[in-house]
Protein backbone atom coordinates (compact mmCIF):
# COMPACT_ATOMS: atom_id res chain seq x y z
CA UNK A 1 0.00 0.00 0.00
CA UNK A 2 1.62 3.24 -1.09
CA UNK A 3 1.36 6.09 1.34
CA UNK A 4 2.33 9.73 1.41
CA UNK A 5 1.55 13.05 2.96
CA UNK A 6 -1.91 13.35 1.32
CA UNK A 7 -3.06 10.17 3.09
CA UNK A 8 -1.48 11.29 6.35
CA UNK A 9 -3.30 14.63 6.03
CA UNK A 10 -6.63 12.85 5.49
CA UNK A 11 -6.03 10.58 8.50
CA UNK A 12 -5.06 13.55 10.66
CA UNK A 13 -8.30 15.39 9.83
CA UNK A 14 -10.38 12.26 10.42
CA UNK A 15 -8.63 11.55 13.71
CA UNK A 16 -9.09 15.11 14.97
CA UNK A 17 -12.79 15.23 14.10
CA UNK A 18 -13.68 11.83 15.54
CA UNK A 19 -11.53 12.36 18.65
CA UNK A 20 -13.42 15.58 19.38
CA UNK A 21 -16.57 13.48 19.89
CA UNK A 22 -15.04 10.75 22.05
CA UNK A 23 -16.07 12.46 25.29
CA UNK A 24 -19.23 14.01 23.88
CA UNK A 25 -21.67 11.74 25.71
CA UNK A 26 -22.06 8.94 28.20
CA UNK A 27 -22.25 5.38 26.89
CA UNK A 28 -24.93 4.49 24.37
CA UNK A 29 -26.90 1.33 25.11
CA UNK A 30 -25.03 -0.76 22.54
CA UNK A 31 -21.65 0.45 23.77
CA UNK A 32 -22.54 -0.37 27.36
CA UNK A 33 -23.89 -3.79 26.38
CA UNK A 34 -20.88 -4.90 24.34
CA UNK A 35 -18.27 -3.62 26.78
CA UNK A 36 -20.06 -5.20 29.74
CA UNK A 37 -20.35 -8.43 27.76
CA UNK A 38 -16.64 -8.31 27.01
CA UNK A 39 -15.79 -8.04 30.71
CA UNK A 40 -18.09 -10.96 31.48
CA UNK A 41 -16.56 -13.05 28.69
CA UNK A 42 -13.11 -12.56 30.25
CA UNK A 43 -14.51 -13.47 33.66
CA UNK A 44 -16.07 -16.58 32.14
CA UNK A 45 -12.84 -17.65 30.44
CA UNK A 46 -10.61 -16.96 33.44
CA UNK A 47 -12.87 -17.88 36.35
CA UNK A 48 -15.77 -19.88 34.93
CA UNK A 49 -18.30 -17.19 35.81
CA UNK A 50 -21.84 -17.80 34.59
CA UNK A 51 -22.79 -15.34 31.84
CA UNK A 52 -25.86 -14.70 29.66
CA UNK A 53 -26.22 -16.53 26.34
CA UNK A 54 -25.09 -13.52 24.34
CA UNK A 55 -24.71 -15.60 21.19
CA UNK A 56 -28.49 -16.02 20.98
CA UNK A 57 -29.24 -12.32 20.62
CA UNK A 58 -26.03 -10.47 19.63
CA UNK A 59 -25.70 -9.39 16.00
CA UNK A 60 -22.05 -10.41 16.02
CA UNK A 61 -20.01 -13.10 17.76
CA UNK A 62 -19.69 -12.03 21.42
CA UNK A 63 -16.23 -13.63 21.63
CA UNK A 64 -14.57 -11.40 19.03
CA UNK A 65 -15.01 -7.65 19.53
CA UNK A 66 -16.48 -7.41 23.07
CA UNK A 67 -13.40 -8.92 24.82
CA UNK A 68 -11.10 -6.64 22.79
CA UNK A 69 -13.20 -3.61 23.61
CA UNK A 70 -13.24 -4.64 27.28
CA UNK A 71 -9.43 -4.58 27.38
CA UNK A 72 -9.42 -0.98 26.16
CA UNK A 73 -12.20 -0.15 28.62
CA UNK A 74 -10.15 -1.61 31.49
CA UNK A 75 -7.16 0.48 30.49
CA UNK A 76 -8.87 3.83 29.99
CA UNK A 77 -12.62 3.55 30.34
CA UNK A 78 -15.17 4.37 27.67
CA UNK A 79 -12.89 6.97 26.08
CA UNK A 80 -10.20 4.35 25.46
CA UNK A 81 -12.72 1.93 23.96
CA UNK A 82 -13.93 4.66 21.63
CA UNK A 83 -10.36 5.56 20.69
CA UNK A 84 -9.83 1.90 19.79
CA UNK A 85 -12.68 2.27 17.29
CA UNK A 86 -10.97 5.40 15.96
CA UNK A 87 -7.80 3.39 15.34
CA UNK A 88 -9.88 0.81 13.48
CA UNK A 89 -11.54 3.50 11.35
CA UNK A 90 -8.21 5.09 10.47
CA UNK A 91 -7.20 1.67 9.20
CA UNK A 92 -10.43 1.50 7.19
CA UNK A 93 -9.60 4.81 5.50
CA UNK A 94 -6.05 3.65 4.80
CA UNK A 95 -7.48 0.55 3.13
CA UNK A 96 -9.81 2.58 0.90
CA UNK A 97 -6.71 4.48 -0.23
CA UNK A 98 -4.78 1.26 -0.82
CA UNK A 99 -7.66 -0.54 -2.55
CA UNK A 100 -8.30 2.39 -4.88
CA UNK A 101 -4.60 2.38 -5.74
CA UNK A 102 -4.68 -1.32 -6.51
CA UNK A 103 -7.84 -1.18 -8.60
CA UNK A 104 -7.18 2.08 -10.44
CA UNK A 105 -3.41 2.58 -10.18
CA UNK A 106 -4.12 6.26 -9.58
CA UNK A 107 -2.96 8.03 -6.41
CA UNK A 108 -5.17 11.04 -7.11
CA UNK A 109 -8.21 8.76 -7.22
CA UNK A 110 -6.99 7.11 -4.02
CA UNK A 111 -6.74 10.52 -2.35
CA UNK A 112 -10.26 11.56 -3.29
CA UNK A 113 -11.64 8.15 -2.27
CA UNK A 114 -10.01 8.42 1.15
CA UNK A 115 -10.82 12.12 1.62
CA UNK A 116 -14.52 11.79 0.83
CA UNK A 117 -14.95 8.64 2.90
CA UNK A 118 -13.04 10.00 5.90
CA UNK A 119 -15.37 12.97 6.44
CA UNK A 120 -18.70 11.21 5.98
CA UNK A 121 -20.87 11.50 9.07
CA UNK A 122 -21.14 7.70 9.57
CA UNK A 123 -17.34 7.38 9.32
CA UNK A 124 -16.72 10.07 11.91
CA UNK A 125 -19.42 8.58 14.13
CA UNK A 126 -18.00 5.06 14.03
CA UNK A 127 -14.60 6.50 14.95
CA UNK A 128 -16.03 7.63 18.28
CA UNK A 129 -18.38 4.73 18.98
CA UNK A 130 -17.36 1.64 20.95
CA UNK A 131 -19.21 -1.10 19.07
CA UNK A 132 -18.03 -3.87 16.78
CA UNK A 133 -18.95 -1.97 13.60
CA UNK A 134 -15.53 -0.36 13.23
CA UNK A 135 -13.72 -3.67 13.75
CA UNK A 136 -16.01 -5.44 11.26
CA UNK A 137 -15.55 -2.71 8.66
CA UNK A 138 -11.77 -2.90 9.08
CA UNK A 139 -11.83 -6.64 8.38
CA UNK A 140 -14.15 -6.15 5.39
CA UNK A 141 -11.88 -3.42 3.99
CA UNK A 142 -8.80 -5.59 4.51
CA UNK A 143 -10.52 -8.48 2.72
CA UNK A 144 -11.34 -6.24 -0.25
CA UNK A 145 -7.77 -4.90 -0.37
CA UNK A 146 -6.46 -8.47 -0.53
CA UNK A 147 -9.02 -9.37 -3.19
CA UNK A 148 -7.90 -6.40 -5.28
CA UNK A 149 -4.32 -7.65 -5.06
CA UNK A 150 -5.13 -11.10 -6.43
CA UNK A 151 -3.69 -10.59 -9.89
CA UNK A 152 -1.13 -12.55 -11.84
CA UNK A 153 2.01 -13.46 -9.91
CA UNK A 154 3.37 -16.01 -7.50
CA UNK A 155 1.32 -14.75 -4.55
CA UNK A 156 -2.07 -14.45 -6.21
CA UNK A 157 -3.46 -17.54 -4.44
CA UNK A 158 -2.21 -16.27 -1.10
CA UNK A 159 -4.05 -12.97 -1.63
CA UNK A 160 -7.27 -14.83 -2.44
CA UNK A 161 -6.99 -17.11 0.59
CA UNK A 162 -6.20 -14.14 2.84
CA UNK A 163 -9.23 -12.31 1.45
CA UNK A 164 -11.47 -15.30 2.18
CA UNK A 165 -10.22 -15.63 5.75
CA UNK A 166 -10.63 -11.91 6.46
CA UNK A 167 -14.09 -11.90 4.92
CA UNK A 168 -15.20 -14.78 7.14
CA UNK A 169 -13.84 -12.97 10.20
CA UNK A 170 -15.70 -9.82 9.18
CA UNK A 171 -18.93 -11.82 8.88
CA UNK A 172 -18.34 -13.37 12.31
CA UNK A 173 -17.61 -9.99 13.90
CA UNK A 174 -20.83 -8.50 12.53
CA UNK A 175 -23.26 -10.76 10.72
CA UNK A 176 -24.68 -7.98 8.54
CA UNK A 177 -21.34 -7.66 6.70
CA UNK A 178 -22.38 -10.77 4.74
CA UNK A 179 -24.47 -8.35 2.68
CA UNK A 180 -21.20 -7.23 1.07
CA UNK A 181 -19.68 -10.66 0.46
CA UNK A 182 -20.82 -10.62 -3.20
CA UNK A 183 -19.14 -7.24 -3.64
CA UNK A 184 -15.80 -8.55 -2.40
CA UNK A 185 -16.09 -11.62 -4.64
CA UNK A 186 -16.93 -9.37 -7.60
CA UNK A 187 -13.90 -7.19 -6.86
CA UNK A 188 -11.68 -10.29 -6.97
CA UNK A 189 -13.19 -11.27 -10.32
CA UNK A 190 -13.46 -7.89 -12.06
CA UNK A 191 -10.06 -6.60 -10.96
CA UNK A 192 -8.24 -9.57 -12.48
CA UNK A 193 -10.48 -10.32 -15.47
CA UNK A 194 -8.77 -7.92 -17.96
CA UNK A 195 -5.33 -9.28 -17.07
CA UNK A 196 -5.83 -13.04 -16.80
CA UNK A 197 -9.09 -13.72 -18.62
CA UNK A 198 -12.56 -14.46 -17.30
CA UNK A 199 -12.05 -18.19 -16.63
CA UNK A 200 -9.02 -17.73 -14.39
CA UNK A 201 -10.61 -14.72 -12.72
CA UNK A 202 -13.74 -16.76 -12.04
CA UNK A 203 -11.67 -19.51 -10.43
CA UNK A 204 -10.09 -16.94 -8.10
CA UNK A 205 -13.47 -15.54 -7.14
CA UNK A 206 -14.73 -19.07 -6.51
CA UNK A 207 -11.71 -19.86 -4.33
CA UNK A 208 -12.31 -16.71 -2.27
CA UNK A 209 -15.96 -17.56 -1.75
CA UNK A 210 -15.09 -21.17 -0.94
CA UNK A 211 -12.49 -20.26 1.68
CA UNK A 212 -14.87 -17.80 3.35
CA UNK A 213 -17.76 -20.27 3.33
CA UNK A 214 -15.61 -23.10 4.68
CA UNK A 215 -14.27 -20.99 7.55
CA UNK A 216 -17.74 -19.70 8.41
CA UNK A 217 -18.97 -23.30 8.49
CA UNK A 218 -16.16 -24.27 10.88
CA UNK A 219 -16.88 -21.29 13.14
CA UNK A 220 -20.60 -22.08 13.26
CA UNK A 221 -19.86 -25.71 14.08
CA UNK A 222 -17.58 -24.63 16.93
CA UNK A 223 -20.04 -22.02 18.18
CA UNK A 224 -23.09 -24.27 18.28
CA UNK A 225 -26.81 -23.70 17.62
CA UNK A 226 -26.95 -20.57 19.78
CA UNK A 227 -25.10 -18.66 17.09
CA UNK A 228 -27.60 -19.74 14.46
CA UNK A 229 -30.34 -18.39 16.71
CA UNK A 230 -28.50 -15.08 17.04
CA UNK A 231 -28.04 -14.78 13.28
CA UNK A 232 -31.73 -15.46 12.71
CA UNK A 233 -33.00 -13.12 15.43
CA UNK A 234 -30.74 -10.18 14.62
CA UNK A 235 -30.08 -10.47 10.90
CA UNK A 236 -31.87 -12.93 8.62
CA UNK A 237 -35.19 -12.97 10.48
CA UNK A 238 -35.18 -9.54 12.06
CA UNK A 239 -38.62 -8.31 13.09
CA UNK A 240 -40.05 -5.56 10.88
CA UNK A 241 -40.16 -2.02 12.22
CA UNK A 242 -42.51 0.87 11.56
CA UNK A 243 -40.27 3.29 9.65
CA UNK A 244 -41.30 3.91 6.06
CA UNK A 245 -38.98 3.14 3.17
CA UNK A 246 -38.97 6.82 2.20
CA UNK A 247 -37.52 7.73 5.60
CA UNK A 248 -34.84 5.04 5.35
CA UNK A 249 -33.71 6.18 1.90
CA UNK A 250 -33.90 9.87 2.82
CA UNK A 251 -31.63 9.37 5.84
CA UNK A 252 -29.18 7.25 3.87
CA UNK A 253 -29.12 9.82 1.06
CA UNK A 254 -28.37 12.68 3.45
CA UNK A 255 -25.32 10.85 4.80
CA UNK A 256 -23.86 9.21 1.68
CA UNK A 257 -24.96 11.21 -1.38
CA UNK A 258 -21.53 12.82 -1.58
CA UNK A 259 -20.02 9.46 -2.60
CA UNK A 260 -23.06 7.78 -4.15
CA UNK A 261 -23.69 10.40 -6.86
CA UNK A 262 -20.13 10.51 -8.25
CA UNK A 263 -19.92 6.71 -7.96
CA UNK A 264 -22.98 6.29 -10.21
CA UNK A 265 -21.64 8.87 -12.65
CA UNK A 266 -18.31 7.01 -12.73
CA UNK A 267 -20.09 3.83 -13.81
CA UNK A 268 -21.92 5.72 -16.56
CA UNK A 269 -18.71 7.36 -17.79
CA UNK A 270 -16.94 4.00 -18.02
CA UNK A 271 -19.90 2.52 -19.92
CA UNK A 272 -19.95 5.42 -22.38
CA UNK A 273 -16.24 4.87 -22.96
CA UNK A 274 -16.96 1.15 -23.51
CA UNK A 275 -14.54 0.11 -20.83
CA UNK A 276 -16.75 -2.77 -19.83
CA UNK A 277 -14.75 -4.52 -17.08
CA UNK A 278 -14.16 -1.16 -15.41
CA UNK A 279 -17.78 -0.13 -15.96
CA UNK A 280 -18.96 -3.31 -14.26
CA UNK A 281 -16.56 -2.74 -11.39
CA UNK A 282 -17.76 0.83 -10.90
CA UNK A 283 -21.36 -0.34 -11.03
CA UNK A 284 -20.76 -2.96 -8.33
CA UNK A 285 -18.99 -0.42 -6.13
CA UNK A 286 -21.74 2.17 -6.58
CA UNK A 287 -24.60 -0.26 -5.97
CA UNK A 288 -22.96 -1.40 -2.74
CA UNK A 289 -23.92 1.96 -1.23
CA UNK A 290 -27.63 1.15 -1.54
CA UNK A 291 -27.49 -2.40 -0.14
CA UNK A 292 -27.96 -1.44 3.51
CA UNK A 293 -30.69 1.16 2.85
CA UNK A 294 -32.55 -1.30 0.61
CA UNK A 295 -32.32 -4.05 3.19
CA UNK A 296 -33.53 -1.79 6.01
CA UNK A 297 -36.30 -0.35 3.85
CA UNK A 298 -37.43 -3.94 3.34
CA UNK A 299 -37.86 -4.46 7.07
CA UNK A 300 -38.92 -0.83 7.64
CA UNK A 301 -36.40 0.29 10.23
CA UNK A 302 -33.84 3.06 10.58
CA UNK A 303 -32.26 1.41 13.63
CA UNK A 304 -28.45 1.42 13.23
CA UNK A 305 -28.80 2.77 9.67
CA UNK A 306 -26.32 5.55 10.46
CA UNK A 307 -23.72 2.82 11.04
CA UNK A 308 -24.66 0.32 8.36
CA UNK A 309 -24.55 2.77 5.45
CA UNK A 310 -20.84 3.32 6.03
CA UNK A 311 -20.05 -0.20 4.87
CA UNK A 312 -21.47 0.41 1.41
CA UNK A 313 -20.15 3.98 1.31
CA UNK A 314 -16.63 2.56 1.66
CA UNK A 315 -16.98 0.78 -1.69
CA UNK A 316 -18.73 3.69 -3.39
CA UNK A 317 -15.95 6.04 -2.31
CA UNK A 318 -13.53 4.17 -4.59
CA UNK A 319 -15.73 4.78 -7.62
CA UNK A 320 -16.24 8.38 -6.51
CA UNK A 321 -12.47 8.80 -6.30
CA UNK A 322 -12.13 7.56 -9.88
CA UNK A 323 -14.55 10.19 -11.21
CA UNK A 324 -13.10 13.05 -9.16
CA UNK A 325 -9.61 12.16 -10.34
CA UNK A 326 -10.80 12.06 -13.94
CA UNK A 327 -12.47 15.46 -13.68
CA UNK A 328 -9.59 17.10 -11.84
CA UNK A 329 -7.03 16.65 -14.61
CA UNK A 330 -7.44 20.37 -15.18
CA UNK A 331 -5.95 22.50 -12.44
CA UNK A 332 -8.99 24.72 -12.01
CA UNK A 333 -11.23 21.69 -11.45
CA UNK A 334 -8.70 20.19 -9.04
CA UNK A 335 -8.71 23.37 -6.98
CA UNK A 336 -12.52 23.44 -7.00
CA UNK A 337 -12.69 19.79 -5.94
CA UNK A 338 -10.27 20.36 -3.08
CA UNK A 339 -12.19 23.44 -1.99
CA UNK A 340 -15.44 21.48 -2.03
CA UNK A 341 -14.01 19.14 0.60
CA UNK A 342 -14.29 21.96 3.15
CA UNK A 343 -18.11 22.23 3.16
CA UNK A 344 -18.39 18.46 2.80
CA UNK A 345 -16.30 18.08 5.95
CA UNK A 346 -18.39 20.68 7.78
CA UNK A 347 -21.64 18.93 6.88
CA UNK A 348 -20.28 15.51 7.81
CA UNK A 349 -19.05 16.79 11.17
CA UNK A 350 -22.37 18.44 11.98
CA UNK A 351 -24.29 15.30 11.04
CA UNK A 352 -21.95 13.11 13.10
CA UNK A 353 -22.44 15.32 16.17
CA UNK A 354 -26.20 15.03 15.70
CA UNK A 355 -25.85 11.23 15.91
CA UNK A 356 -24.77 11.37 19.57
CA UNK A 357 -28.04 12.83 20.84
CA UNK A 358 -29.04 10.04 23.22
CA UNK A 359 -29.87 10.87 26.88
CA UNK A 360 -26.90 11.61 29.13
CA UNK A 361 -26.85 9.03 31.90
CA UNK A 362 -24.52 10.81 34.35
CA UNK A 363 -27.31 12.27 36.49
CA UNK A 364 -29.25 9.01 36.55
CA UNK A 365 -26.18 6.99 37.56
CA UNK A 366 -25.49 9.43 40.41
CA UNK A 367 -29.02 8.97 41.75
CA UNK A 368 -29.20 5.20 41.35
CA UNK A 369 -25.69 4.28 42.53
CA UNK A 370 -26.38 4.50 46.30
CA UNK A 371 -29.71 2.68 45.84
CA UNK A 372 -27.93 -0.37 44.39
CA UNK A 373 -25.03 -0.43 46.84
CA UNK A 374 -26.66 -2.91 49.20
CA UNK A 375 -27.94 -5.48 46.73
CA UNK A 376 -31.44 -6.17 45.52
CA UNK A 377 -33.08 -6.44 42.10
CA UNK A 378 -33.50 -3.58 39.66
CA UNK A 379 -36.04 -3.02 36.88
CA UNK A 380 -35.12 -0.57 34.10
CA UNK A 381 -36.53 -0.02 30.61
CA UNK A 382 -33.05 -0.77 29.21
CA UNK A 383 -30.50 -2.07 31.70
CA UNK A 384 -27.26 -1.90 29.71
CA UNK A 385 -26.10 1.64 30.53
CA UNK A 386 -26.71 1.41 34.29
CA UNK A 387 -25.19 -2.05 34.42
CA UNK A 388 -22.06 -0.71 32.69
CA UNK A 389 -21.67 2.26 35.03
CA UNK A 390 -22.44 0.21 38.15
CA UNK A 391 -19.95 -2.68 37.81
CA UNK A 392 -20.34 -3.70 41.47
CA UNK A 393 -23.75 -5.10 40.58
CA UNK A 394 -24.23 -8.38 38.70
CA UNK A 395 -26.14 -9.03 35.52
CA UNK A 396 -28.53 -11.33 37.40
CA UNK A 397 -29.77 -8.35 39.43
CA UNK A 398 -31.02 -6.42 36.40
CA UNK A 399 -34.29 -6.84 34.50
CA UNK A 400 -35.68 -4.87 31.55
CA UNK A 401 -39.29 -4.02 30.77
CA UNK A 402 -39.36 -5.72 27.36
CA UNK A 403 -38.79 -9.37 28.19
CA UNK A 404 -42.13 -10.37 29.72
CA UNK A 405 -45.85 -9.61 29.71
CA UNK A 406 -46.72 -6.55 31.85
CA UNK A 407 -48.53 -8.77 34.35
CA UNK A 408 -45.22 -10.43 35.20
CA UNK A 409 -43.74 -7.13 36.39
CA UNK A 410 -46.88 -6.15 38.27
CA UNK A 411 -46.81 -9.40 40.22
CA UNK A 412 -43.13 -8.93 41.08
CA UNK A 413 -43.89 -5.42 42.34
CA UNK A 414 -46.65 -6.78 44.59
CA UNK A 415 -44.08 -9.22 45.97
CA UNK A 416 -41.62 -6.33 46.51
CA UNK A 417 -39.09 -8.19 44.37
CA UNK A 418 -37.66 -5.03 42.83
CA UNK A 419 -35.81 -2.63 45.11
CA UNK A 420 -35.31 -0.02 42.37
CA UNK A 421 -37.49 0.70 39.32
CA UNK A 422 -36.49 3.22 36.64
CA UNK A 423 -39.06 4.19 33.99
CA UNK A 424 -38.47 6.46 31.00
CA UNK A 425 -41.66 5.88 28.97
CA UNK A 426 -39.85 5.45 25.65
CA UNK A 427 -39.45 1.99 24.16
CA UNK A 428 -42.07 0.11 26.24
CA UNK A 429 -44.60 2.86 26.74
CA UNK A 430 -47.71 0.82 27.65
CA UNK A 431 -45.75 -1.46 29.98
CA UNK A 432 -44.14 1.52 31.71
CA UNK A 433 -47.52 3.15 32.33
CA UNK A 434 -48.91 -0.08 33.78
CA UNK A 435 -45.87 -0.39 36.07
CA UNK A 436 -46.10 3.27 37.15
CA UNK A 437 -49.78 2.84 38.03
CA UNK A 438 -49.01 -0.29 40.06
CA UNK A 439 -46.12 1.42 41.88
CA UNK A 440 -48.24 4.42 42.81
CA UNK A 441 -50.65 2.15 44.67
CA UNK A 442 -48.20 -0.43 45.98
CA UNK A 443 -47.11 -0.36 49.60
CA UNK A 444 -43.51 0.53 50.33
CA UNK A 445 -42.59 2.09 46.99
CA UNK A 446 -41.66 5.79 46.77
CA UNK A 447 -41.03 7.99 43.74
CA UNK A 448 -37.59 9.07 44.92
CA UNK A 449 -36.43 11.21 42.00
CA UNK A 450 -37.21 12.52 38.55
CA UNK A 451 -34.02 12.84 36.49
CA UNK A 452 -34.19 14.87 33.30
CA UNK A 453 -31.84 14.34 30.37
CA UNK A 454 -32.81 16.33 27.30
CA UNK A 455 -36.38 15.44 26.45
CA UNK A 456 -36.27 12.23 28.51
CA UNK A 457 -37.39 12.16 32.14
CA UNK A 458 -36.46 9.13 34.25
CA UNK A 459 -38.84 8.27 37.10
CA UNK A 460 -36.84 6.54 39.84
CA UNK A 461 -38.85 4.45 42.31
CA UNK A 462 -37.36 2.80 45.37
CA UNK A 463 -38.69 0.20 47.75
CA UNK A 464 -38.21 1.61 51.23
CA UNK A 465 -40.28 -0.83 53.24
CA UNK A 466 -43.95 -1.31 54.06
CA UNK A 467 -46.00 1.79 54.73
Amino acid sequence: MRTGWPLLAVLAVQAALSASMVRGSTAFGDEALYLSAGHLEWSHWLHGTQIPEYQTYFSGAPVIYPPIGAIADSLGGLAAARLLSLVFMLGVTAFVWGTANRLLDDERAAFFAAATFAVLAPTLHLGSFATYDAAALLLLAAATWCAAGARSGQRETRWVIAAGILLALANATKYATALYDPTVVCVAFLSSWPEVGWRRALRRAGLLAGVAAALIGVLLALGGPGYLTGIRVTTTGRVDGTDGASLVFADAWSWTAVVLVPAVVAAVVCAVRRRWPQALLMTVLALSAVLAPADQARIQTTTSLNKHVDFGAWFAAIAAGYLLSLLSRRRVVLVAALAALIPVTAVGTAQARAMIDWPDAAGLVKVVRPMTAHGGHFLVETTDVLQYYLPNTTWQQWSDTASYHPQYYLQRIREHYYTVVVLSFNQTLSTDYAIALELSGASGYTLTAKVRSGTTVFDVWQYTGRV
